[in-house]
């Protein structure tokens, strides 16, 4: 791994493990360490942070305050201050590994335990920068990434789906199913694989799962559950724009065409870019609803996913359409996607990039699904997401890639280029509108 580092760059892997020593008596400990590799290091720093109380409490839990995780975006401290979440993350996880950074300037990360939730790049130094602003910041599953070859791709094709219309009637979903696999010269066998996988949780749980690009709180009049993204669908339009003027072959699907039977039957695109409600259902909420009879609720791979059209059915409780997909597409079907050469897929949704965090082996969820799957790369998302934010986000990272900067970077920009806007349209810097979104793998 060090031999693929080049010079101005350096790997960090954290690290979460218990601890008891010998002889002692007293329950063991949990503590956070860091691996931090440089080309030509002897051998790795190892950069001792604490124990794992220390971060997994106050400050964790003011981190997710500040962004809204907590509901409680209204209480944020003035950035930088001494009050301020992000400093207090940043002096505990990050500033010390400054040191044995160096001069290093592209920074390979990968993450463990609660730093699976925290996007490492915002935290916010005394100086008011943040570690994004300061490095070419990059998150890997393992620094082992480092050693896969990148393939190139050998075709520009994407497939785009947003602004899915939930609300909708059988009759109406099995004309848009009709019409797809009728347009697409699909295969109803292929369609249907997925009928054997375990049940996607009770509409009911579900629904108390959905976030902002998520549930109406009051509900639409018309009894539906999840809020229309009219965003989305300027995103997605965006986008479109922006890859043909760079003579890609775009598939763009929106309203009752933005069904999860298009994403089943993708076949290895270049870029898969969602923009949907997306949900995760935490282990405490799955055991309090009612799924407990359903096969494999346990299963964190069930407990997050996207929405698409027609879901409001199944979050109604309402009896699924013979031969045709809920609607409901979770990171176990995910698995399962033809991905084999898709470079980068896009979750323009809530809380993407959470699941079920199992120390030392990463998140199940949609993310580690994706790259079961085949996927390069995936840039999702930590928190939930507003959707103006997202779509200029969005909009200024296609606009990055294609013109020329590689992801990673493209990335950056477009962060720190919503900052910007964030900061003149609401008066201070607000993380919470240009800070969710992080991109995993190369």
């Amino acid at each position: 791994m060090q031999n693929a580092l080049k010079p101005g760059d350096a790997a960090v892997e954290f690290v979460r493990f218990p601890f008891q020593e010998a002889k002692k008596s007293q329950t063991h400990k949990t503590y956070y360490i860091a691996l931090v590799v440089r080309p030509g290091s002897l051998q790795p720093a190892l950069v001792r942070l604490g124990e794992a109380q220390e971060f997994e409490g106050e400050p964790f839990s003011a981190y997710r305050a500040e962004v809204g995780i907590q509901k409680a975006v209204a209480t944020i401290p003035a950035s930088g201050g001494a009050a301020s979440p992000w400093r207090a993350l940043y002096d505990a996880m990050w500033k010390p590994l400054e040191a044995p950074l160096g001069d290093a300037k592209r920074v390979y990360v990968s993450v463990d335990g609660v730093l699976h939730e925290i996007p490492l790049g915002v935290l916010q130094g005394a100086d008011g920068r943040r570690v994004m602003e300061k490095y070419d910041f990059r998150v890997v599953s393992s620094t082992r990434d480092l050693l896969r070859a990148s393939h190139h791709a050998t075709n520009n094709t994407a497939v785009l789906v947003g602004n899915p219309r939930f609300l909708m009637s059988g009759e109406e979903l099995q004309v848009a199913v009709n019409h797809f696999r009728s347009v697409g010269n699909q295969a109803p066998e292929m369609l249907l694989a997925s009928a054997a996988l375990p049940a996607s949780p009770a509409g009911g749980a579900l629904s108390r799962a959905v976030t902002e690009r998520g549930a109406c709180n009051p509900p639409p009049p018309d009894g539906g559950v999840l809020c229309p993204l009219p965003g989305t669908a300027m995103e997605v339009q965006s986008i479109e724009e922006l890859l043909r003027d760079k003579n890609w072959n775009v598939s763009s699907y929106q309203g009752e065409q933005a069904l999860e039977e298009v994403v089943k039957k993708a076949a290895s695109p270049r870029v898969l870019h969602l923009a949907t409600h997306g949900f995760f259902l935490p282990d405490e909420q799955t055991k309090a609803g009612a799924n407990a009879q359903i096969s494999g609720a346990d299963d964190p791979m069930l407990r997050s996913g996207l929405f698409f059209a027609g879901a409001d059915r199944t979050l109604n409780m309402e009896t699924p359409m013979e031969g045709m997909e809920n609607g409901v597409l979770t990171a176990y079907e995910v698995t399962s996607l033809n991905l084999q050469g898709t470079e980068l897929v896009v979750l323009s949704a809530c809380e993407t990039a959470r699941g079920h965090v199992q120390y030392g082996e990463g998140v199940f969820g949609l993310g580690r699904a994706l790259q079961e799957a085949g996927a390069e790369a995936v840039l999702m998302s930590l928190w939930s997401v507003p959707d103006q934010e997202t779509q200029e986000l969005m909009t200024q990272f296609y606009t990055n890639w294609l013109g020329g900067m590689d992801k990673p970077e493209a990335l950056r920009r477009a962060e720190i280029a919503e900052r910007d806007i964030v900061k003149k349209r609401y008066g201070k810097d607000l993380p919470y509108y240009w800070g969710a979104f992080t991109l995993v793998g190369r």
